[in-house]
């Protein structure tokens, strides 16, 4: 009975880690001051880019955020093929394999969190437009949260993914683009245009 607990205990632990979050940091910017409120969230997104899920939000810190999402059910996925997501440089010019792996996109909000329950509440809250960038050096990402290893290969690179978060990057060092997958980025820049 131990050995099974203790095998057990060693599988949800592989699990997790290999599902875990994708800790992502950096700054807001804006010309004018933000309400007491507000909030830097992260929404799983669907084709039209309407915000869903909520899967993480925190309060800027002096003009900066830390913020890991959680992991996203079953439910939000769609398959992941060609034209499924478009990606920063690659567009849907891309191969995913193995057949059937599925993902979600998930995108940065800022939002004022009016009534104080931590949560975007689509009537009630008034929402920031937040144009989410990378700094150094310049580029852009996409979040992606798949539910098994797979490989995305496009425009001559191959990218691995791991299950769970995974942070596509696109960067333009010396003019050319330059294109990654990591666990975390902490060089975002969020320029905030208020409505």
């Amino acid at each position: 009975m131990k050995r099974l607990l203790l095998t057990a205990a060693f599988a949800l632990l592989a699990v997790s880690s290999a599902q875990q979050g994708a800790p992502l940091s950096g700054i807001v910017q804006s010309e004018d001051e933000l309400a007491p409120q507000t909030r830097v969230a992260i929404h799983v997104v669907d084709a039209d880019n309407v915000w869903g899920l909520e899967v993480a939000s925190v309060v800027p810190v002096g003009g900066t955020f830390r913020i890991t999402p959680d992991a996203v059910p079953a439910s939000e996925l769609i398959a992941f093929r060609s034209g499924a997501v478009i990606l920063p440089g690659l567009q849907n010019e891309y191969r995913v394999t193995p057949e059937g792996v599925n993902v979600a996109v998930a995108r940065f909000n800022m939002y004022v969190d009016e009534n104080g329950n931590s949560v975007f509440d689509r009537v009630q809250d008034k929402w920031y437009i937040g144009i989410p960038r990378l700094e150094n050096p310049p580029g852009f990402f996409t979040l992606l949260y798949v539910d098994q290893a797979a490989t995305l290969t496009g425009s001559g690179v191959e990218l691995q993914l791991s299950a769970g978060w995974n942070v596509f990057t696109v960067r333009f060092p010396d003019d050319r683009a330059v294109y990654a997958v990591g666990t975390s980025v902490e060089d975002i820049v969020l320029d905030v245009i208020l409505p």
